[in-house]
């Protein structure tokens, strides 16, 4: 049986940068900055903190630990952390 990942602690060791998780489009990441989302389809889902998903149009989603969000391709995003915040990401 494989070890178990801790995703926080994981997320923590680079910061701002996504670190890849075993199996297909998966990765963490920690943010205590504002960052460029990019426009390519993604699940993000809010492992600790809050985040605000910054959208198109004057529109925006505030995601808390258990809450996701499906950003569709095409749509641009900023990715804006009150504080620390950890989430997880499947893209595709």
């Amino acid at each position: 049986m494989p070890d178990a990942l801790h995703l926080l602690r994981l997320a923590r060791t680079s910061p701002g940068l996504a670190v890849s998780l075993p199996g297909d489009g998966l990765s963490v990441l920690h943010l205590t900055a504002r960052q460029d989302g990019g426009e390519a389809a993604c699940w993000y889902v809010c492992l600790e903190g809050t985040l605000i998903l910054d959208l198109p149009h004057g529109d925006f989603a505030e995601l808390r630990p258990g809450d996701g969000y499906a950003a569709a391709a095409g749509t641009a995003r900023t990715l804006l952390p009150l504080g620390s915040v950890t989430v997880l990401m499947v893209s595709g």
